[in-house]
């Protein structure tokens, strides 16, 4: 340890308490999703098999999206699992996803907190899944498949432009822009993009999945103007109902006898009444108590 690394040595005003506190403080959801996705690539490019020459995703055959995952129920999780899978040709897809979700995912966590924009997240790659399959099954096209984090990310932009439509953007930290204005082009892009691939009757699994990105928009915008939350989708919050009702609901043991000993309680205390006040102090629900165990009493003794 050096010296200016000692608590004596350092040029700030935090005790040690401040500084561990501040240590113990919950990792950005945004960095940590992002750390995943990279993990996923890397996986996926150790993984991958020579076909005649060619390098093939293992994990993209597994989890990426297709149109006939709409009927085929026990591959639903594509339409989670395809927004971690990245082309492993082309690190460029996984980098530009990579840098929006760094910058707008941090500060859309920062509006959301960290659970809320981990499940407007993952909602959105669903979201935006359901659509692009949908879209490869109008187009004839079932067997096209697509990958990528990109319907997320544009969600990701388009809420942070709802957050706050005025913002400036700072490209490269060379050129500022409104962010309204990168909205814009987004939708003509993905929209002339989208035409020209209906009108080809093309496979998205060979190109950009457009549909895919306006689906993710559309997302974002209907969260926002509807006021979404998603705070129902905590297996967590779950778990601390289930146990707290458990914790309420008490287990009843059926006790027959519990009644008699009730009763024979019951009776003591009115005899008891009765030898210091005498029988004209009870009440109709005590003579009723007497009469109820004097009946029970012969009924035991004729039995015998």
């Amino acid at each position: 340890m050096g010296l200016y690394d000692r608590d004596y040595g350092r040029d700030d005003e935090m005790s040690p308490w401040e500084r561990h506190q501040r240590s113990q403080q919950p990792k950005s959801m945004a960095v940590i999703v992002l750390a995943v996705t990279c993990g996923v690539w890397v996986l996926d490019i150790l993984t991958t098999k020579n076909v005649g020459g060619i390098r093939v995703s293992v994990l993209a055959e597994w989890l990426a999206c297709y149109g006939t995952t709409l009927i085929q129920p026990w591959t639903w999780y594509q339409f989670l699992s395809y927004g971690f899978i990245h082309d492993i040709e082309s690190p460029f897809h996984l980098l530009f996803n990579m840098f929006n979700l760094f910058f707008f995912g941090r500060a859309a966590e920062m509006r959301l907190g960290r659970w809320e924009f981990l499940r407007f997240y993952l909602v959105s790659i669903v979201f935006a899944g359901v659509l692009g399959a949908l879209t490869y099954w109008i187009m004839g096209t079932p067997d096209g498949r697509f990958i990528g984090a990109s319907g997320a990310v544009s969600a990701l932009l388009i809420l942070f432009v709802c957050f706050d439509p005025h913002a400036d953007l700072d490209l490269f930290g060379v050129v500022r822009v409104k962010a309204s204005w990168i909205v814009i082009v987004f939708l003509i892009y993905n929209v002339w993009g989208s035409m020209q691939m209906l009108s080809a009757q093309n496979q998205m699994g060979g190109g950009t999945a457009f549909t895919v990105h306006l689906a993710g928009a559309a997302f974002a915008y209907l969260y926002h103007s509807q006021r979404w939350n998603f705070g129902w989708i905590d297996p967590s919050g779950f778990r601390r109902s289930v146990k707290t009702s458990m914790r309420r609901t008490k287990l009843k043991i059926h006790d027959p006898d519990a009644k008699l000993r009730k009763e024979e309680q019951d009776v003591d205390e009115i005899l008891a009444k009765i030898h210091a006040s005498g029988e004209e102090s009870l009440t109709r629900a005590e003579r009723r108590t007497l009469e109820r165990h004097s009946r029970r009493q012969r009924e035991m003794r004729d039995r015998k």
